[in-house]
């Protein structure tokens, strides 16, 4: 029995010196690993949540990045594999963690954080000193590396900062909602969703929601960043050099200026292509074969309409005609009148609940009116300019279609023929009587009444 006790206190005793022994290795691996701090870092981080199984540990800290909403730059070695599995723990400390093998330098600038080994990492003074090794031979010098072009560092911005879009700050902000004023968010301040109407809108800092705006300008400056859409209505949107918007952008009724080192993650849809994606060459083509297919496209309309027309009432047609190539500058006149006396009348349906659709009703017929005694002027100045080749009317209508479509064109003129087009027409329906679909009242001898004259 005293024989077993000696063997059990002398194991407990080995067992006590095998865990000291231990527990001074881990401490002296502590104390020669370190990380300095430089920069402005919070005072609390967000926690983090993440499993991290067989993988290296340059993995692991972008891992930690995407759920702190970082952005991280990594010059340290990939590191050994890694286990990792943390339930709602700071992710500054989780990073000490990781990088637990030596000595490093943490720089960071608002979310990025550069991490590089120290100049100089301290020595353990019991450790052995290796050997001086013999003076090797002067080798040749290598060659210089070629300096990295903008478009491979944005390339590994982006690889650094793959899945950012799902990372949000700890603080997402608050709303904020203006109306009839501007708003400025500055720099450093985090705020979410932002609406302004009728003001305009200057971004600093950081949105974590969406940005509308109608009726007045947007300015997102350089170093601000928007996390989500961007949405403007009747105003121009300028997104500076060093500004980022990680989801789409709208704007209509503005121009969109854009910087060439502005970052867009999202979709653009504008109608004017935004400064800095293309030259104004590019810009001033896309714009005018625009213009040109709407202009074709109106025309090709509006001879299909003519053509129609003159297929089902060729004889009212007819009758248009005769009076606009009789008295046109009479036309011109009714038809002024008569859209002066067509909108106030339509004003005073609109008093009443009850005249609001007769109102509605009566300008959609007057439109399509208005677009057939335009096509009448037109096939009446066809078959004036073609009428000795052809008297067939929709060679005469095309031949007019086709000189609309050349004179629109024509700044300031061109929009003044397609008014007069579309007076003269309103003007000889007026004269006509919507081309004899009203009938005159009887006078004269033709009139009849409840006393008769004797022959």
């Amino acid at each position: 029995m005293r024989i077993l006790s000696t063997r059990l206190f002398c194991a407990s005793r080995l067992g006590a010196a095998a865990l000291g022994a231990a527990i001074g290795i881990s401490a002296s691996d502590a104390a020669m690993a370190e990380i300095t701090r430089k920069g402005s870092w919070p005072e609390v981080e967000p926690k983090v949540s993440l499993e991290v199984s067989g993988e290296p540990r340059n993995e692991a800290l972008k891992r930690v990045a995407r759920e702190a909403g970082w952005s991280l730059l990594l010059h340290v070695p990939p590191g050994d594999v890694v286990e990792l599995h943390v339930q709602d723990q700071p992710a500054d400390k989780v990073l000490e963690l990781l990088l637990a093998d030596g000595s490093y330098v943490a720089t960071r600038d608002g979310d990025l954080i550069a991490i590089a080994p120290a100049a100089t990492a301290p020595q353990s003074a019991s450790g052995p000193r290796p050997a001086p090794e013999p003076p090797a031979s002067p080798a040749a010098p290598a060659p210089p590396v070629p300096p990295a072009s903008p478009d491979d560092a944005e390339d590994a911005e982006d690889e650094d900062d793959e899945g950012d879009e799902e990372a949000r700050p700890a603080s997402r902000g608050r709303d904020r909602f203006v109306t009839g004023g501007s708003l400025r968010i500055e720099r450093g301040e985090v705020v979410h969703d932002v609406s302004v109407i009728g003001g305009s809108l200057d971004v600093w800092g950081t949105v974590t929601g969406d940005i509308d705006v109608m009726g007045g300008s947007t300015h997102v400056h350089e170093g601000a960043r928007v996390r989500g859409d961007v949405s403007t209505v009747g105003g121009p949107l300028t997104v500076a050099d060093g500004a980022r918007i990680d989801g789409d952008v709208d704007v209509v009724g503005g121009p969109f200026r854009r910087g060439e080192r502005a970052r867009i993650k999202g979709d653009v849809n504008n109608e004017v292509s935004p400064v800095g994606d293309s030259g104004p060459g590019a810009k001033g083509a896309s714009t005018l074969a625009r213009r040109a297919g709407n202009a074709v496209t109106r025309t090709a309309l509006l001879f299909a309409f003519g053509a129609v027309m003159l297929a089902l009432w060729p004889r009212r047609m007819e009758t248009l005609k005769v009076e606009i190539a009789a008295r046109p500058m009479r036309s011109f006149a009714l038809g002024v009148v008569g859209v002066l006396g067509a909108a106030a009348l339509a004003v005073a349906l609109c008093v009443t609940l009850i005249g609001i659709p007769f109102a509605v009703i009566g300008l959609l017929l007057g439109v399509i009116a208005v677009v057939a005694g335009g096509c009448a002027v037109l096939e009446t100045a066809g078959a004036g300019v073609f009428g000795h080749r052809t008297r067939n009317p929709y060679v005469h209508l095309a031949i007019g279609c086709l000189g609309l479509l050349l004179v629109s064109g024509i700044p300031y003129v061109g929009g003044a023929i397609c008014a007069a087009v579309a007076l003269i027409g309103a003007g000889a329906l007026v004269a006509t009587r919507l081309a004899g679909l009203i009938r005159p009242k009887p006078r004269g001898d033709a009139a009849t009444g409840p006393y008769r004259t004797s022959p």
